[in-house]
């Protein structure tokens, strides 16, 4: 969702989640780029879940969007397991499978019915034919999401596929995501320097933007 006002989306890409939320109450931005903004701030800093719900519960449960953002946020309780509902998964594919037959979201549709494939449903070839799909749409920060899953599946491409998607974010300007593919990339890495250096960069924005579950990786013995 973009917000009306640029600094919100600057914030937002910043991985400054509370104020960019704090400046889009206070200009009145639109509740889907609220929402949004929560749904993110739980997905990378564990915090603020039941009021992500909130604004969820809040769209109209009838539009595309609300579907997929509540889809969204069902799929993070489940990836998490965290407070998981008896329809969470339900509410996912429903979701998702609305944003894939949406023109305006449909690569994003298809990269997380691959990611609930993948992750939630264990189903490696329904990914793979989603990611695929995903894959030809022209979003950068999509094919950012779509390269760096498809690395698991394309093994002999993964250290390809791992540069372009932290290429892709870097370019774009994705803090927590940059951080993110930086961890994904140097996984990928034989023990060495680039590796270490990869490591050490994302566990600076990590202790800087509190993002959780990235923090978590990067320190883990």
């Amino acid at each position: 969702m973009v917000a009306k006002d640029p600094y919100i989306t600057a914030l937002h890409r910043l991985g400054h989640f509370a104020e960019a939320q704090d400046r889009a109450v206070e200009l009145g931005e639109a509740a889907e780029v609220q929402a949004e903004l929560l749904i993110d701030r739980f997905f990378w800093q564990g915090e603020e879940h039941d009021a992500a719900q909130y604004a969820v519960d809040a769209l109209e449960p009838a539009s595309t969007t609300g579907r997929y953002l509540t889809a969204r946020h069902a799929y993070s309780r489940l990836l998490f397991d965290h407070d998981v509902r008896p329809d969470d998964q339900a509410v996912v594919r429903v979701g998702f499978e609305a944003a894939a037959a949406d023109p305006q979201l449909a690569g994003w549709g298809e990269f997380y019915l691959g990611v609930f494939a993948d992750n939630i449903l264990e189903d490696p070839i329904a990914a793979k034919a989603h990611f695929d799909r995903a894959a030809t749409h022209d979003d950068p920060l999509v094919k950012s999401y779509v390269v760096r899953h498809l690395s698991i599946h394309e093994p002999e491409r993964a250290e390809e596929h791992l540069r372009h998607s932290l290429y892709l974010r870097a370019t774009l300007g994705y803090r927590p995501q940059t951080a993110a593919a930086m961890l994904a990339l140097a996984d990928g890495l034989p023990e060495g320097a680039e590796r270490d250096h990869l490591r050490a960069a994302a566990l600076v924005t990590a202790r800087e933007l509190k993002l959780s579950w990235l923090l978590g990786a990067l320190t883990e013995a």
